[in-house]
């Protein structure tokens, strides 16, 4: 449907306020009713990525790290063979640790860095851990001689905590950074080989300006993933009551069932934790970040019951809300994790009591 939530609020307002012009001649009755009890969360959504982050740069004497070697500035400022030599700098100061990244052929040596592409690598629903909680307060704004109806306004809280764990192997795109170094007519020791940072007379020194390529590949990260969610939303919108639920024992049971419809403006205040522990498998370097964020947001919520009275005080309500809320993003080194509020369904089961007999 292409009805949305707020217009869905905006409708059921405009239907508070015809009915308040319609009924205005009735005499007026407040009468308030407490409901409460147990809620359960359904299509919230839970999604882990990676961020782009700063590759080295290509400047010349400077310290480069990779998954399988380094570059760094030796302590002669990577000196190099002047203006006729075949290497403007070179530095001893370098290391590898497979010989299949040297090619005496091409003259190189080639360096890598494996980390996940940008975006999201997994997805996943965010299950329920501990019990969600409602409490919701209404009041019937007046009462008319009709007994199929009542209409009023409410307000109420929902209290969740939501945790989403995921741990194991998890297919993910990878990009590999490859940077080429000119050995400089060397030929280095076989590996695994590293440099000193004051080389000897006699050591290899190697070029320490790096030519530059990219590649993308599917890999895979191992590794847990958590995150932790605890929100409020609080609410106020108008509802409507079609059938209006009687106690009364001699009365059929249809009559004892009626059917609430309610719609607002709802507010989410949410405090996300969330911690990684992973590794890119082609890397074998182990990654841990940990962050949190606080964040509020107004969004909008629809719903409905039906209730059952079984005394003129006291009823039993069944039923849900659709929501409209917010995408909740936490950011710590180059992983996120994020919370996707933006349309959840709150299934709920409560007991109303009024404080005046129906």
């Amino acid at each position: 449907m292409k009805t949305t939530l707020s217009q869905l609020s905006i409708t059921a307002a405009v239907l508070a306020i015809t009915t308040l012009a319609g009924e205005a001649a009735e005499p007026p009755f407040f009468r308030w009713h407490l409901e409460a009890g147990p809620s359960l969360w359904l299509k919230s959504r839970v999604t882990y990525g990676a961020t782009t982050t700063a590759d080295p740069t290509l400047s010349p004497k400077t310290d480069r790290f990779y998954d399988d070697g380094f570059n760094r500035v030796d302590a002669s400022g990577n000196l190099g063979d002047g203006p006729a030599g075949p290497l403007a700098s070179r530095t001893g100061y370098f290391a590898y640790t497979s010989d299949a990244q040297v090619d005496l052929k091409a003259g190189t040596l080639s360096l890598h860095r494996t980390q996940l592409a940008a975006g999201p690598y997994l997805s996943a629903d965010a299950k329920q851990r501990q019990p969600a909680w409602h409490l919701n307060a209404r009041v019937s704004l007046q009462r008319t001689p009709r007994p199929d109806r009542d209409w009023g306004l409410g307000a109420g809280a929902e209290f969740s905590t939501l945790r989403q764990t995921s741990s194991g192997p998890v297919a993910a795109n990878l990009r590999t950074l490859t940077d080429t170094y000119l050995l400089g007519g060397v030929v280095p020791q076989r590996a695994p080989y590293s440099g000193r940072f004051s080389p000897l007379p006699g050591d290899q020194r190697i070029g320490d300006t790096p030519n530059r390529t990219f590649s993308a590949t599917s890999g895979t990260l191992n590794g847990r993933q958590e995150l932790v969610s605890r929100t409020t939303i609080l609410h106020l919108g108008p509802w409507f009551e079609f059938g209006r639920a009687r106690a009364e024992r001699d009365l059929p049971e249809s009559d004892h069932w009626s059917l609430q419809v309610r719609g607002g403006v709802a507010y989410f205040v949410s405090r996300v934790t969330f911690a990684t522990s992973d590794q890119v498998v082609a890397s074998g370097s182990v990654l841990t970040a940990t962050g949190g964020r606080n964040r509020s947001d107004f969004g909008a919520f629809a719903g409905l019951s039906l209730r059952r009275a079984f005394t003129p005080r006291l009823a039993l309500l069944i039923g849900a809300d659709a929501l409209r809320g917010p995408r909740l993003t936490v950011t710590q080194g180059n992983r996120y994790a994020r919370l996707d509020l933006h349309a959840p369904l709150i299934v709920m089961v409560g007991l109303e009591f009024g404080f005046d007999k129906r």
